[in-house]
């Protein structure tokens, strides 16, 4: 498991537990402003943001299966989600979500940390994607000395390795 520093703290995510799914449903709703801000009946857009999430988790599923789908929690509370793909040479970070509120609290850069050590301790970089517009995460990610590899018109891939 990966070991993040107090008070945050990572547990697998269990997708027979309703209340895990049921925080999934609303963290996911919590990232999708663009949704939300659609001139629609609410529940038409609800029914989007459903379908939405079950597409994005089915294609996370697909395209990682070794993945590890983690709750990040803060005292004991759930604040985002982790998923992270193992490999032999990288840890990939698939997508790293927290709810709005408990964005800028530390929770990401805890996180990211104990990818960090893992790495080096398995000799590994770390290495994931961030849109263009994600102007916080972009600067979280470059403090933490994630470096571009790569970018094209809507995201920049990052690797982070041992110094």
């Amino acid at each position: 498991m990966y070991s993040l520093s107090s008070p945050f703290n990572l547990r697998e995510f269990d997708a027979a537990s309703e209340s895990d799914q049921a925080f999934a449903r609303v963290l996911y709703r919590s990232s999708r402003g663009d949704l939300l801000q659609m001139q629609a009946e609410p529940d038409f857009i609800e029914q989007l943001i459903a379908m939405q999430q079950r597409m994005h988790d089915q294609g996370y599923r697909q395209s990682y299966p070794q993945a590890r789908h983690l709750i990040i929690e803060r005292d004991g509370a759930p604040i985002g989600r982790l998923i992270v793909n193992p490999g032999e040479q990288a840890l990939r970070v698939v997508d790293i979500t927290l709810l709005p509120q408990a964005q800028s609290q530390g929770a990401g850069s805890a996180v990211l940390a104990g990818l960090q050590v893992l790495a080096a301790t398995q000799q590994a970089t770390v290495s994931l994607g961030v849109n263009h517009g994600n102007l916080a995460a972009r600067r979280l990610y470059a403090r933490l000395g994630f470096m571009v590899e790569g970018e094209d018109q809507i995201q920049q891939q990052l690797r982070w390795s041992t110094p």
